[in-house]
């Protein structure tokens, strides 16, 4: 399977990695072969050391809150991992920065494990792998580039945009969840990573990175400005709190009244009718 984006990427089949990529990627690679060569050689299970576990966790190995995501269950669910993060990381790192890219992957590992321990841990087992993290990444894709095109190679190409795609994931683990499907799978750190990454999307649309519609980032303010005041105005009609434009004698009656002492004598139901009558 492949994958690849439409502009104002770009048709990138290959994205230029990044730093933060780039390290994120060797170092994930370098443990899972560790990982792997402790299994084969020495017959020592790194999982229950670096892994997060439950029990581990309350004896005080806080540390697997963090190194957990650089484990992997097997050769495939490290590749599509490094897949996701390989595509959508790099122009997410160019995006906003290496800095808070970072803060977005291990915020959202982080908080994807915590949500692992809370729905799914007493369930017993170990959970392992950047998939918190890598969903994370996914749901800040979703926030910020919501219209971004992004296409599938898998025997025929599918194309479809990021914010579906988040959607179809989320759904998919928030299902099995549900279910109980996926054996070992944790399904309970993709969702809850995935939702961390969104709402820190979120927070750096409102600071301007490309706005939440892939255009100026004063877009998605004004377009939250414009809903608020048409539910304002939806919600007052349908409860009779807005009157019609004002008379002609109700505005000559405080026009007079500002005319004879200014604007402090004005009332603030007055002021309100003045505004009110701006708008007519």
């Amino acid at each position: 399977m492949g994958v690849s984006f439409y502009q104002p990427w770009g048709n990138l089949a290959m994205p230029r990695l990044t730093r933060a990529v780039r390290i994120l990627l060797v170092v994930t690679v370098a443990v899972f072969l560790l990982q792997f060569l402790g299994l084969l050689l020495w017959d020592e299970d790194f999982a229950r050391i670096l892994g997060l576990g439950p029990d581990m966790v309350r004896k005080g190995y806080v540390w697997q809150i963090v190194t957990y995501m650089f484990l992997h269950g097997g050769l495939w669910h490290l590749f599509m991992n490094m897949l996701m993060l390989y595509m959508l990381g790099a122009e997410t790192e160019r995006t906003i920065g290496t800095r808070r890219f970072l803060l977005l992957y291990f915020g959202s590992g982080i908080l994807g494990g915590l949500g692992w321990l809370l729905l799914a841990g007493e369930s017993g087992g170990i959970c392992v792998g950047a998939s918190g993290a890598v969903f994370g990444v996914v749901g800040a894709c979703a926030a910020l580039f919501p219209r971004q095109l992004i296409t599938f190679w898998y025997f025929l190409p599918l194309t479809m945009t990021i914010r579906t795609f988040a959607l179809v994931m989320g759904g998919i683990a928030f299902a099995s969840l549900v279910m109980g499907a996926g054996g070992n799978i944790a399904h309970a750190a993709h969702l809850a990573g995935g939702v961390a990454g969104y709402l820190y999307g979120r927070r750096l649309g409102r600071m301007g990175y490309l706005g939440f519609y892939d255009e100026r980032p004063g877009e998605f303010r004004e377009f939250v400005r414009g809903t608020v005041a048409a539910v304002k105005r939806r919600f007052q009609a349908n409860f009779g709190r807005v009157d019609g434009p004002p008379t002609r004698e109700e505005v000559d009656r405080v026009l007079d009244k500002l005319a004879k002492g200014g604007w402090s004598e004005l009332t603030k139901k007055d002021r309100d009718l003045l505004d009110r009558a701006s708008k007519y």
